[in-house]
């Protein structure tokens, strides 16, 4: 605390008054005897002691008192600028892209044999423009190995080549869950693996190491979990499977696809997508045990289910569930993709679609939700050139692409166009 102005007595006051009477006294008296040159050195002399006595009046006052400690400490506090607020997490959108099996048998090869041994597929899907390639994350299905000429190429043994040209329109992951997986043998499924890794490929529906049938791809920050599998073998895969028992390539097992989707959960995946290769081959409608298979797999946790097998398009469905933690969630069921490439020349079996999707994850409440599906109708044209039959696949709602083809083949392209957005229909 500072100090206060000290006070005069009241006998220091006295004093003061009867000093001042005296010098007063003194000062006439000596103004009377001595005359007028004293009395004003008098004067002066008391003047000069009254300026001496405040000079040391003042001299004794307290100089201004500094802020007290806790002052300062809490203007400090005050004048120091809030932090800055934790940013808030922004969701992120994915596209997602997929289209139906690729299947190249000896019709299809030949059109894409150039120089012997040499085979270029990529000229087949020129006509599908950016329909694939505009998407986070494109998935096709291959409905044949790529082992190699060793083994013999055939109906579901394809040059290698034809991973170029399905990496060149986009695609990013391939499914190898099919009946055909098997078709050469384990040996030929490691060839196959190797030519999809070398390519940069990712693939779904085989495991390696008795781990899932599946693969997880970090698209954007988001964590997309893809899972496939297949209804089965066939008669020749069965028997190389007998012959080697390691399971590789994964089944449509409830038990184990529930397993599945949960392991891919609760090892952070924001995002399921299941490729279920199921169904009946060339029909249009949708058995009641895939449907109550689709609302499984959603109620376990899946978000998209994108399902090939039956080669014709297949209607669409968004379904409602509850699953375990009790909340309502939505996933989008495609029951059939139809083809991307095939040999078959009936109407239903040249036209597929290509489905494409947004789907925005919310980083804050940990949740996805999913956009509208959009469909882009895809024809497989063949056309003869020279002494062979030439295949390609377009957009068949591009009238660029459309316009290539041959007066009967625009015909053909339109009419599955049509046929693919009415098939397509949620129901």
């Amino acid at each position: 605390m500072g100090k206060g102005r000290r006070g005069i007595s009241l006998g220091t006051g006295i004093m003061l008054l009867l000093t001042a009477a005296v010098l007063v006294a003194c000062a006439v008296f000596l103004r009377t005897i001595a005359g007028e040159g004293m009395y004003e050195r008098t004067s002066e002399f008391l003047i000069r002691l009254a300026e001496q006595g405040s000079a040391a009046q003042d001299a004794d006052s307290p100089a201004p008192s500094a802020p007290a400690p806790e002052e300062t400490a809490r203007r400090t506090v005050q004048q120091t600028p809030a932090p800055s607020p934790t940013p808030v997490p922004e969701a992120v959108t994915l596209t997602l892209a997929a289209a139906g099996t690729v299947y190249a048998p000896k019709a299809v090869r030949q059109s894409a044999q150039e120089n012997g041994d040499h085979y270029d597929f990529t000229a087949m899907f020129a006509g599908l423009g950016d329909a694939l390639s505009q998407a986070d994350l494109t998935i096709a299905t291959l409905e044949t190995t790529t082992a190699g000429q060793e083994k013999g190429y055939g109906n579901y043994n394809t040059p290698p080549q034809i991973l170029d040209a399905l990496r060149a329109c986009g695609v990013d992951l391939i499914s190898l869950a099919t009946e055909r997986a098997l078709d050469k043998g384990y040996e030929g499924l490691d060839i196959t693996l190797s030519e999809l890794t070398a390519r940069g490929l990712a693939c779904a529906g085989i495991s390696v190491d008795g781990g899932n049938a599946g693969t997880v791809m970090n698209i954007g920050g988001v964590q997309v979990a893809v899972l496939a599998y297949t209804y089965g073998l066939s008669e020749e895969g069965r028997q190389k499977s007998q012959e080697d028992e390691r399971g590789m390539v994964a089944r449509l097992e409830t038990a184990r696809m529930i397993q599945d989707i949960v392991s891919a959960r609760v090892n952070g995946a924001d995002v399921v997508v299941v490729l279920p290769h199921w169904g009946t081959k060339n029909k249009r409608e949708t058995p009641d045990n895939v449907r109550a298979m689709a609302r499984t797999l959603a109620e376990a946790g899946a978000d998209v289910i994108l399902g090939t097998h039956p080669n014709v398009v297949q209607g669409t469905e968004r379904l409602r569930v509850t699953r375990s933690d009790g909340l309502t969630y939505e996933c989008l069921v495609c029951y059939s993709l139809g083809s991307l490439l095939t040999d078959a020349r009936t109407e239903e079996n040249t036209a597929g679609m290509i489905a494409k999707l947004e789907i925005t994850y919310d980083p804050v409440a940990r949740r996805i939700s999913l956009g509208e599906m959009a469909v882009t109708p895809v024809y497989i044209a063949r056309e003869r050139e020279g002494s062979r039959h030439v295949y390609r696949v377009v957009d068949a709602e591009n009238e660029e692409a459309v316009s290539a083809l041959s007066a009967q083949e625009q015909a053909s392209a339109r009419s599955a166009a049509q046929s693919v957005r009415q098939a397509a229909q949620p129901g």
